[in-house]
């Protein structure tokens, strides 16, 4: 990062998604000396959180050592830029964008960047709406054109957003199950039991778990305090004893 770069600067050809190859005359470095621009294109960067960000108008200076963006461009793209303690942070609104650390007087900024080429750019340029349709909780179409009128995609360039299969899942309804009716004619021929706990809270005798069982024809309920959970077959085999006889 630098502050007094006019533009981005990158020396690679292959970073760029598009480029126009062409004269821009030159660039002064700090030290003076004077490199030509060879052309401008788009540059795509990923940052420290994965998500990634095009920047436009992006010089290709072949002679450059390293990489130079722009902070003032970051301005015109509407991020604001705050430094302190040697940590540069770019943000959006409340949501952090970009940041870096100091080395050797400039800011080194954390991520990456996409080697890309000119024939997949159209297809980087089409993902971007569904990116930002996930990126916002799957947001409209509407909604999201109405966030590139008010350019707060960071630049981005939207098309027609595809058809998302998990908003649809997303609406759906599930199919509500029959109502089912067991017949019964006789004690204990249809019964119910449940098992609860631990509690947070012992018994005085040290129970943690209840077993509830339920006769459906005589509408009876038994309940037994556990200590264990493992109890549970051996109370059952104790009740089923107890009604047997």
């Amino acid at each position: 990062m630098d502050s007094g770069c006019t533009y981005h600067m990158f020396p690679v050809k292959d970073y760029f998604e598009t480029l126009e190859l062409k004269e821009y005359g030159t660039v002064l470095l700090g030290n003076n000396k004077a490199c030509r621009v060879q052309g401008i294109g788009a540059v795509r960067l990923k940052m420290f959180d994965n998500q990634e960000m095009l920047l436009q108008n992006v010089r290709y200076v072949p002679k450059l050592k390293r990489k130079l963006m722009s902070i003032s461009m970051f301005d015109v793209m509407g991020c604001s830029t705050k430094v302190e303690g040697g940590i540069l942070k770019m943000s959006t609104g409340a949501s952090i964008v970009a940041k870096g650390s100091k080395s050797n007087e400039l800011y080194i900024l954390e991520g990456s960047t996409i080697i890309a080429h000119a024939s997949v750019a159209i297809q980087t340029i089409l993902d971007k709406a569904k990116l930002w349709h996930l990126r916002l909780g799957h947001v409209s179409e509407k909604g999201l054109v109405e966030l590139e009128k008010q350019q707060l995609l960071i630049g981005d360039k939207l098309q027609k957003l595809d058809f998302c299969d998990l908003c649809v899942l997303g609406k759906s309804h599930r199919v509500q199950f029959g109502t089912v009716k067991h017949t019964f004619s006789r004690p204990f021929e249809y019964a119910h039991a449940d098992l609860w706990g631990p509690s947070r809270a012992q018994t005085h005798g040290g129970g943690s778990y209840f077993l509830s069982i339920i006769d459906d024809f005589l509408r009876r309920v038994w309940i037994y305090i556990l200590r264990k959970k493992a109890e549970t077959f051996q109370k059952f085999k104790e009740w089923y004893t107890q009604i047997e006889n």
